[in-house]
């Protein structure tokens, strides 16, 4: 009851804010931009969806296959401020929405902060911002591809990426850069409260599990063109993981993956040069959605399956996408018995059933 009550608390807290954000001076997204690249790749299809898949997973999938799969990059004709936030921007004072990588879901810039003058004014700067960068997997798929896309759209070299500072305060951050993930390009890092200023604004919109990204994010890992180990891995998490979602019974889980020869392996304690050569050597990884399970994209032009197990109360089809667009195998299982709140709710594996689809592999 009390997470219900929660639920349509924020529900209308977030209705409400939108009215009243919706107040501000607003210029519209077509009327300060311009595209300088696009491409709109083939067309995909997901289908057919594994019968064991949470309602939100389907749901993500149905609006993907609505949603338009070109890669653009637009440039502002018009000097604007960067929300630290989002990276929503601002033209005059008037805000333009539809300007961060998720407009659908664009909420709460510090409206009063562009009113004042910027503390830094960059003459161009492209924007890496996303809203949930801090998160390992929205790093690699929402930020660094926008690095793909910048370069293969040709943008000048001397203007810098731009990106928040939580997604800077991040291990996995300074260990990509310190890989030359970000090649030779200069990174402005905005502080939290920090309006930016700049003359042109390029704008990333890239599209999600690409196979070109996700070969180039193979490249600047140095992970090589072909892997002829079969690892199993078992991804699990501490008890103590950022977002929950633990097994009570992962020590049965582990030894029923143990006697089909999987290795427990928790990739958050290993560096992330490290992580992308163990997954690149993995022909099966079994695991809770969660992002740990980011790591596929390292297994290059050889056969891969994955197992992901769902918390019947939530889950994305975020890596049954990326294991389809690689051409891998795909089982799902739900757990049971979840207690806590959706999100974080920790659950029980039928290790019966994990018995089950492993020796069918």
């Amino acid at each position: 009851m009390r997470q219900n009550l929660r639920a349509r608390y924020h529900t209308a807290r977030k209705a409400l804010a939108g009215r009243v954000e919706g107040l501000w001076p607003s210029v519209l997204f077509s009327d300060v931009t311009e595209t300088v690249f696009e491409r709109d790749p083939e067309a995909r299809s997901f289908e057919p969806l594994p019968s064991a898949f949470p309602e939100q997973a389907r749901s993500f999938v149905a609006r993907a296959g609505l949603e338009k799969n070109a890669e653009r990059v637009y440039r502002t004709t018009v000097p604007c401020t960067i929300d630290p936030k989002m990276g929503i921007l601002f033209a005059g004072s008037k805000v333009v929405w539809g300007s961060s990588d998720i407009p659908d879901r664009e909420r709460g810039p510090s409206f009063h902060r562009h009113l004042s003058r910027p503390s830094l004014t960059l003459p161009a700067g492209i924007l890496l911002h996303h809203f949930h960068s801090d998160n390992y997997f929205h790093f690699i798929f929402y930020v660094l591809t926008k690095v793909h896309l910048a370069e293969k759209a040709g943008l000048p070299a001397d203007v810098p990426f731009v990106l928040p500072e939580k997604t800077a305060g991040t291990v996995f951050f300074r260990q990509a850069r310190d890989l030359g993930v970000f090649g030779k390009r200069e990174v402005v890092v905005q502080g939290r409260k920090q309006v930016l200023a700049v003359d042109r604004a390029f704008l990333i919109r890239e599209r999600f599990c690409d196979p070109q990204a996700m070969d180039w994010l193979c490249d600047r890992f140095s992970v090589p063109m072909a892997a002829p180990q079969n690892r199993r891995l078992l991804v699990v998490r501490a008890k103590d993981a950022a977002n929950g979602r633990s097994w009570r019974n992962q020590a049965e889980v582990e030894a029923t993956a143990a006697r089909f020869g999987f290795e427990a392996v928790d990739p958050g304690t290993l560096p992330l040069k490290d992580q992308a050569r163990l997954f690149s050597e993995a022909s099966v990884v079994v695991g809770a959605h969660g992002a740990g399970l980011t790591n596929l994209v390292f297994r290059r032009h050889a056969p891969g399956h994955l197992v992901e197990l769902f918390s019947p109360q939530m889950g994305g089809a975020h890596y049954f996408m990326i294991a389809r667009a690689k051409g891998f195998g795909y089982d799902s299982l739900l757990t049971r018995n979840p207690e806590g709140r959706d999100f974080r709710a920790t659950t029980e594996v039928d290790c019966a059933d994990l018995e089950r689809v492993l020796g069918a592999l």
